[in-house]
């Protein structure tokens, strides 16, 4: 297979086109150091992530011994360190240099997230910026050879709610290239990584490879973009491209062997074990909630802060009235997205042409002219998708179905008021999943069995809709809840409502074991009136829901 086939890399020879990139985030020392004593590159290229700089020179040293042993060359990545773009080029040369004296075969610069949004930000122009990232490469190409140098670029990543043009990354391609033609390698990342799994792009970066074949033919190209074991030998085959593979790397040890054998990669079994605990708790209508770490609960609460400071400004509106008739008093607006990893609509056309209250809306439209609130959106919507995708595996939606997925973004600010305790009625939600992130009490969710339960606030709370009760032919039960607050509480959620794309017709393949041939058409206007008919698809989970709980609808809802 072309995968398998000896490459040049600038002055090294590599025995096959398969990069080792693992990110490793959140390892401890002890962790990283087994996991490269195990680690079966097989003479590869081997990108050490910038947790490694973290070890200790010597373990590093050790590090770089143990994968030499096998013939693989080791390249270390050298990042942003917070200094102004002035000095940065000095620093990351340092950086650099002293990456070389630890005995790393070459260094990798990673133009990518805050850093190139620094730089563009203060260059002011695409063309300055490109000029100032020039600098930077020239200024570590100054202290290591040229061709012991690579660049990482990730040109589909949405940083600050923006996507940069591809056109500016071809120019930077060209530029660098053609002023440096003995660069090692342009490295080009597509997809987005997750908490559990990566979520590929699927675009073409022929017109990157064009860039890069326009200034120079000896210089490598490193693709990566989540791809498969048969999508890597395809692209093998069919470019010249070195290929990346990340979270696999980090699951199988020996994973040149698994790709030779054509196998499917090894989940994490700490993936495995969650997939299997989000399917049974579905299986009963209950939420599942995935928790956050410690540092991630501190950035998702700091960024509900923002929230709540802009929506401080809105005016208070009642909310619709549920089944109990019971209303709440909030301020609110939604933003709107083209699916996962995609960056938020941005105009008024996209804004009213999507499944959503035009005037809230246009609301989320202008908050998205925040800095703050812009920034916070994006995070909060990166932990949002991250939940999505994998309950989405977990329920088992397609891959490539889950790409074609919508999505919309509510954010609420429940508020204080006199009387009785209001809130949002009984309900399920009338979509495909909803994931929930909130920073107060107030959600029950009611049980098929009777028991009422608080799931709390300390992780991303997932929910079946009635759409997956319907795609799944009765295997996922919708989740049934609602929303009680007092007079003197204030709190803000934010909860993202996924779903499949509209009038389009859906095929069932349930990974549980369940499967039909029978397809699914989605028809989002239709689901959302059977959902209020008495005798409609859900009617027999509400007997059973009525019953269990003891349930006494107001009079204008049982006369239904």
């Amino acid at each position: 297979m072309a995968l398998f086939n000896a490459t040049p890399l600038g002055a090294f020879q590599l025995k096959h086109r398969v990069v080792f990139d693992p990110v490793l985030s959140g390892w401890s020392h002890i962790d990283l150091e087994k996991y490269f004593e195990k680690l079966s590159p097989d003479g590869g290229l081997v990108l050490l992530p910038p947790v490694c700089s973290t070890l200790p020179n010597q373990i590093q040293k050790r590090v770089i011994d143990r994968l030499h042993v096998g013939d693989s060359i080791v390249f270390a990545q050298v990042c942003d360190d917070g200094s102004s773009i002035d000095s940065l080029p000095q620093a990351l040369a340092y950086s650099a240099s002293k990456k070389i004296d630890l005995g790393y075969d070459g260094v990798e610069i990673n133009i990518v997230g805050s850093m190139l949004q620094r730089v563009i930000d203060e260059s002011g122009d695409s063309t300055a910026a490109v000029a100032t990232i020039l600098k930077l490469v020239y200024a570590v190409a100054t202290l290591v050879p040229t061709d012991q140098v690579g660049i990482r670029l990730a040109p589909f990543s949405i940083v600050e709610s923006h996507q940069q043009p591809l056109e500016f990354f071809c120019t930077l391609i060209e530029s660098i290239t053609s002023q440096l033609p003995t660069l090692g390698f342009v490295h080009v990342v597509a997809h987005t990584r997750f908490d559990d799994f990566e979520y590929p792009r699927n675009a073409s970066l022929d017109e990157l490879r064009g860039a890069l074949a326009s200034a120079s033919n000896s210089i490598s190209f490193i693709s990566a973009d989540a791809y498969e074991p048969e999508t890597a030998n395809t692209i093998a085959t069919r470019t010249q491209d070195l290929v990346a593979v990340s979270l696999p790397a980090e699951v199988d040890l020996n994973l040149i062997t698994t790709l030779r054998q054509g196998a499917p990669y090894e989940v994490a079994e700490a993936t495995a074990d969650r997939l299997d605990a989000i399917r049974s708790t579905f299986q009963t209508g209950k939420e599942y909630v995935l928790e956050w770490p410690s540092e991630q609960e501190k950035r998702v609460f700091n960024a509900m802060d923002d929230l709540d400071r802009y929506l401080g400004e809105f005016d208070p509106s009642l909310s619709y009235e549920g089944t109990d008739q019971k209303v709440v008093w909030r301020k609110s607006c939604w933003f709107a997205s083209e699916g996962i990893s995609r960056p938020f609509l941005d105009t008024e056309k996209a804004i009213a042409a999507f499944d959503g209250d035009l005037h809230d809306g246009l609301a989320g439209l202008r908050a998205l002219h925040d800095p703050s609130v812009r920034q916070s959106m994006v995070y909060l919507k990166n932990v949002l998708d991250s939940a999505l995708v994998t309950t989405s595996t977990a329920v088992g939606i397609d891959k490539d179905m889950i790409q074609r997925c919508t999505v919309r973004y509510r954010i609420i600010k429940y508020t204080a008021h006199a009387g009785n305790p209001g809130g949002i009625g009984l309900h399920p939600d009338g979509n495909l999943l909803s994931a929930l992130i909130t920073n107060g009490d107030g959600l029950r969710v009611y049980d098929l069995d009777g028991t009422v339960r608080y799931p709390g606030y300390n992780g991303t709370i997932m929910m079946g809709g009635s759409t997956l009760y319907r795609w799944s032919q009765g295997h996922y039960p919708p989740t049934f809840h609602d929303v009680v607050t007092n007079k003197d509480q204030v709190k803000v959620s934010i909860v993202a409502f996924f779903n499949f794309p509209d009038l389009v017709t859906i095929p069932r393949a349930l990974k549980s074991g369940s499967a039909s041939d029978e397809s699914f058409f989605h028809d989002i206007k239709l689901i959302k009136e059977d959902d209020k008919l008495p005798h409609g698809q859900l009617s027999p989970l509400w007997d059973t829901i009525i019953d269990k709980h003891q349930l006494v609808l107001p009079p204008a809802v049982t006369a239904n």
